[in-house]
């Protein structure tokens, strides 16, 4: 089987099935999504700094860590707490706190969505006013801390010094001398004290503070909803759920729905579709002329003298009877015709040189064709091609002497052994 063969079977065959699993999911989600709140957001834009970006690298890491600070569940919970909402901190900071960076410069939106406007106000005031802060404040926690070891140190230094120098006058040369290496010693370490704490001094001063560029404002309309966008998705999905069905679906209980897709699995060309059920219908008869000749002109190839009509359900012998009977000459003053007779599991006169036609519906299981096939395959008769007709609505089978599957099978274990 070819993948188009497979595509052709697994679509046309199960369309509706298909149909189904894309239209129900597109209809639930649109319905939800124009059912559920009404959503209003609230922005507040802050500037980080005064320098811009190397890259995106770089961009990226100063919003991610806006972000950090701005889902964290401390500052998230403080925010609900001021807009009186009871929710989890970590659900609400998940769907309704984002951070967007604007270009590659240090300016980032910090927006929250709720479905009243005035809290979604409140929340995103409190999240930015905490990412300020701690963007202003929580860097310098180190510094300060340096900045205080710095000045404990110098001043027991400048202790130290200043509680040696008076010793200087009462002290022995010997001692001069050990009292001034301590107090040099002393100063050296002191200058390189000071030196550290200025450059520390400066880098704090020259470092550039997080302002907020634009307030947050009550937001007075609603964020347009994303029916559509759902709705395609959904219908994506299902899309893709309705393929995986009718393929497993094909798989276990392959169907041949198309007089292509027969005519491919049985190796026979198709002769042609008898629409209807009234043989006296123009369309009928003219579809049933065009196979009686077609089937003549394929079996002078073969130099058969008989036609031998082989349907595919038992149900439909009788069917394959009335076919046979119109296809035949007897009816028409058509001397090429052949013969035409129905092989139903009786013995049947194949003639010197019989060629078979088999007959069947346009939509069947691929396990009806085995009986078929095998029964062909026993007698060595040329397969000349492929006759579908339209699916009855009740079968046609009256005749209870018509045989059965199993005695069709009979039949071909019957020419296997004389063979």
């Amino acid at each position: 089987m070819t993948i188009d063969e497979a595509l052709h079977r697994i679509v046309r065959g199960h369309w509706f099935l298909i149909l189904v699993c894309i239209l129900l999911p597109m209809s639930v989600a649109a319905g939800l999504e124009t059912r559920s709140p009404s959503l209003y957001e609230a922005v507040g834009r802050v500037q980080l700094g005064s320098d811009l970006a190397a890259s995106n690298v770089q961009a990226d890491a100063s919003s991610e860590r806006a972000l950090g600070i701005a889902t964290s569940p401390g500052v998230v919970r403080k925010a609900l707490d001021k807009a009186g909402v009871s929710a989890d901190a970590q659900a609400f900071a998940k769907d309704h706190v984002d951070v967007r960076r604007v270009g590659v410069s240090p300016v980032i939106e910090i927006a929250i969505t709720d479905t009243s406007a005035p809290r979604a106000a409140t929340m995103a005031e409190s999240i930015t006013q905490d990412v300020l802060e701690f963007s202003n404040a929580g860097d310098r926690q180190n510094e300060d801390a340096t900045l205080k070891s710095l000045d404990d140190s110098i001043d027991k230094l400048v202790k130290n010094r200043d509680a040696l120098i008076p010793k200087l006058g009462d002290a022995s040369p010997n001692n001069v001398i050990r009292l001034q290496a301590e107090i040099n010693a002393i100063q050296s370490t002191l200058t390189e004290y000071q030196r550290q704490r200025s450059e520390l001094a400066l880098a704090t001063v020259a470092r550039s503070n997080a302002v907020l560029l634009d307030g947050v404002r009550i937001p007075t309309q609603p964020l347009p909803k994303r029916t559509a966008q759902v709705a395609v998705l959904a219908g994506l999905l299902g899309l893709l759920a309705g393929l995986g069905l009718a393929a497993a679906r094909e798989t276990l209980r392959p169907t041949l729905h198309s007089q292509r897709a027969i005519a491919y699995a049985v190796d026979a060309p198709a002769l042609g579709h008898i629409p209807g059920r009234d043989t006296n219908a123009p369309a009928f008869v003219r579809a049933t002329g065009q196979v009686a000749d077609r089937v003549a002109l394929i079996a002078l190839t073969h130099k058969a003298s008989k036609a031998l009509l082989v349907p595919v359900r038992e149900a439909d012998d009788v069917w394959a009877r009335m076919i046979a009977q119109v296809m035949s000459p007897q009816g028409v003053a058509t001397a090429h015709r052949l013969e035409c007779v129905v092989l139903d599991g009786e013995w049947v006169d194949p003639g010197p040189s019989p060629a078979a036609v088999i007959v069947s519906p346009t939509r069947i299981r691929a396990q009806e064709l085995h009986h078929v096939r095998e029964l062909l395959g026993s007698l060595g008769w040329p397969v000349i091609g492929l006759v579908t007709y339209d699916q009855p609505r009740r079968s046609l089978r009256t005749d209870p002497q018509v045989p059965t599957r199993r005695r069709r099978r009979s039949m071909a274990e019957s020419a296997k052994t004389r063979a």
